[in-house]
């Protein structure tokens, strides 16, 4: 799957706003608190999406199934389940973010590696997991930074490249075939310095935050969860 793809149909695109709750989630009272960005504990179990949430489905195929569900570590989670299928699931932020002010962190779980799958081959570069940020405006004639957080599969943890459509976007690999598989994985990422690493300057502020499930070139199948995604100022 070309992620560029989505990443154009995005960016053309106004995604669905948060509610009037999702601005006090980006803790605008308390600028020192932790900020959930994932809006899943505003949704009920069963939901497909958690509110404020958009999908973009790729060209001529069906987006993963997704659902809240309880899990026992994080409470509700998002599961996305694909077979042979690939979407963007979006989340715009009312409130932008300065990279430089914190960390995000977050949480992720994949059942199984795509042990077929290649990141840097056109015909094979699935990846059931994988984490977007985005800086800067987006609308008809913006072209938006995106770090691509990915789980890959022989891919060294740690490599990150440009990717081989468009510069900019910045894919780093942050898991492989080697990461458990059916275990919660916890993330924590400084943006600027993974942004002025990836791009050579400093970001403009983060204005949303994503999560694709991709098995459509390989074909395969397998399900991905996304857990709490926080922003964790500085202290």
């Amino acid at each position: 799957m070309n992620p560029i793809q989505l990443i154009r149909r995005f960016g053309a695109l106004p995604l669905v706003a948060l509610p009037a709750t999702g601005v006090a989630l980006l803790g605008v009272s308390d600028p020192a608190a932790d900020t959930r960005l994932d809006g899943i504990e505003a949704a009920a179990v069963g939901d497909a999406l958690p509110p404020g949430w958009d999908v973009r489905a790729v060209s001529g195929e069906e987006a993963p199934v997704t659902e809240v569900v309880t899990d026992s570590t994080h409470g509700k989670v998002l599961r996305f389940t694909s077979v042979d299928q690939a979407a963007f699931f979006g989340n715009e932020l009312d409130t932008k973010l300065d990279a430089g002010t914190g960390v995000l962190r977050w949480n992720w779980r994949v059942d199984r590696t795509l042990l077929e799958a290649d990141l840097d081959e056109p015909a094979a570069d699935d990846s059931l997991a994988r984490l977007m940020v985005v800086f800067g405006d987006r609308g008809l004639f913006a072209r938006p930074d995106i770090l691509f957080y990915t789980w890959g599969n022989e891919e060294t943890v740690g490599i990150d490249f440009p990717s081989r459509v468009s510069d900019k976007l910045h894919i780093i690999v942050l898991r492989n075939h080697e990461d458990p598989t059916g275990a919660w994985v916890t993330e924590e990422r400084d943006l600027l310095a993974d942004y002025r690493a990836a791009f050579g300057e400093d970001p403009e502020p983060v204005t949303a935050i994503g999560f694709m499930s991709d098995t459509e070139n390989l074909p395969t199948e397998g399900i991905s969860f996304l857990g709490p995604v926080v922003w964790e100022p500085n202290r």
